[in-house]
């Protein structure tokens, strides 16, 4: 197993430019459109990610809209897990269709949820390993600042379980199972000879994908305000949106693809090529 992070942002790099075409329509229909339809649907999304607006207005517009955007948010999100999976499936060695990289994304959905619920218990039971002695001691102490200082370690953790995580989807779709302990066991494998500098190149990539949705983000949101409001605002911030994360997908699946491949080593296929 090796991983090199320059290696493995390259060829992150030739996989998108090598399935461009293809996985622009996959996030178009898959990152885009679910985004785009979220503003359409629920206009006073706006409102709510207003920081100067009325919070009693947003508190009770949030209660009001409860139910459809938790039902809309989850089929969202099944649809965007869908259009990742897919993703990464089109750019494995395998060299699937469109239609079998879709098929494959559809199926792992299911799995995905699964992982993610697991990862929500491991954060909470980590973090609350985290806390609670802190939190103790702030007690005894009669110093709250030591609380606020169990976020650190707390942040730290999250990073560290989602760096070794972050081969769950890979191995889901590329080594064909959708048992998700078997997609959680075998990511920690792969990840743990060089589980630090993954866990410090994925955190590099949030931070920069984070810095620069911010300021996209910030400047669609004045070119939208300007209109004052309406579909055309809404239409705006949607399209916005989607298209960050559009980039986001692309740019995230192709390195999970390429981290893997690292990992992994040579596909059974690759070795009898070369040697056969």
């Amino acid at each position: 197993m090796n991983f090199d992070m320059n290696s493995c942002w390259a060829r992150a790099v030739e996989l998108v430019q090598a399935n461009f075409q293809l996985l622009l329509v996959i996030a178009g229909i898959f990152l885009l459109l679910p985004s785009v339809a979220l503003y359409l649907f629920f206009p006073d999304m706006q409102t709510m990610a207003d920081p100067f607006a009325d919070q009693d207005v947003v508190a009770a517009q949030m209660a009001e809209m409860a139910g459809p955007l938790i039902g809309g948010g989850l089929f969202s999100t099944a649809f965007q897990f869908a259009g990742y999976a897919a993703m990464v499936a089109l750019m494995s060695e395998a060299r699937p269709t469109v239609g079998q990289a879709l098929t494959t994304g559809v199926k792992t959905v299911p799995s995905v949820f699964a992982i993610l619920i697991l990862f929500f218990i491991l954060y909470f039971l980590g973090a609350m390993v985290i806390v609670l002695p802190i939190t103790l001691l702030a007690g005894l102490t009669g110093a709250a600042a030591i609380g606020l200082i169990a976020l650190i370690p707390v942040v730290g953790f999250v990073a560290w379980l989602l760096g070794r995580l972050s081969m769950s989807m890979p191995v889901l779709v590329l080594e064909k199972t959708l048992n998700p302990i078997t997609g959680i066991t075998r990511s920690f494998a792969l990840t743990k000879p060089k589980q630090w500098p993954i866990v410090g190149f994925w955190a590099v990539i949030v931070v920069i994908f984070l810095v620069v949705s911010m300021i996209f983000g910030g400047v669609m949101t004045l070119v939208a305000s300007a209109l004052g409001g309406g579909l055309a605002t809404a239409l705006i911030i949607g399209l916005a949106n989607g298209l960050t994360s559009m980039i986001i997908g692309m740019v995230i699946s192709a390195v999970a693809v390429a981290m893997y491949g690292q990992l992994s080593g040579p596909s059974a296929d690759a070795i009898e090529d070369t040697f056969g």
